[in-house]
């Protein structure tokens, strides 16, 4: 048994160095755009046009020929004009692994698609208005502390995304993604004892990416 486990041990180890020493590293930035969708059946979208920016980095894992496995981390910002001196500002940690393919057409040059599950944390919502600036979270909260609903709007969202990339001169990659946000940030009021006879609330977010990378 010791020999067999030491065998799968070793076998192990050496799969990883064989992914590891194909590995890539990789910082990037882009533009960053959000559409929250609302209502019944959360078709349509809300009229909040949010723009902004990201910041990610991750660790590209080569599998398999093309194919490879990047976790990573990314900071996300978005801020948009709810009414005329009144701005809305969102921050987000995302946390993205990157299932992706490249097919390498030459030492130069490089076509990528990807499948991108993400788990995202709220790391600040706040609405300005003047010299005045109101959390959401904690506002919320307050909200729902007198109806007994806990943390009415969640920090964390769980998106899917899906995009293709072009590889340029083995260091440069351009990556253009779009991710669905499978999570509705408003279902404790839902769930809440009472909210039967109301319409139900539901708001999610899904995003679309730009950006520049480079590959280490």
């Amino acid at each position: 048994m010791k020999t067999i486990l030491k065998s799968l041990l070793a076998a192990c180890l050496l799969a990883f160095s064989a992914a590891a020493a194909h590995a890539q590293p990789s910082i990037g930035a882009g533009y960053n755009n959000v559409v929250m969708f609302g209502g019944e059946g959360e078709t349509e979208p809300l009229d909040i046009p949010l723009h902004g920016f990201y910041i990610e980095a991750d660790y590209n894992l080569r599998l398999w020929k093309g194919l490879g496995v990047a976790p990573g981390l990314q900071y996300e910002f978005v801020n948009g004009n709810i009414d005329e001196g009144m701005n809305f500002q969102e921050h987000y940690l995302n946390i993205p692994i990157d299932i992706n393919y490249i097919f390498r057409i030459s030492d130069n040059f490089g076509l990528g698609v990807f499948l991108t599950p993400s788990f995202n944390i709220g790391l600040a919502s706040q609405i300005k208005y003047g010299n005045e600036k109101l959390d959401i979270y904690d506002f919320l909260g307050q909200v729902g502390e007198v109806f007994d609903i806990d943390k009415p709007y969640s920090r964390f969202d769980f998106m899917l995304g899906f995009g293709v990339s072009v590889d340029l001169f083995r260091h440069f990659r351009v990556k253009i993604n779009y991710d669905l946000g499978l999570v509705n940030r408003l279902s404790r009021i839902n769930r809440h004892e009472g909210t039967d006879t109301i319409e139900k609330i539901t708001m999610r977010r899904n995003h679309l990416q730009i950006g520049l990378a480079y590959i280490f």
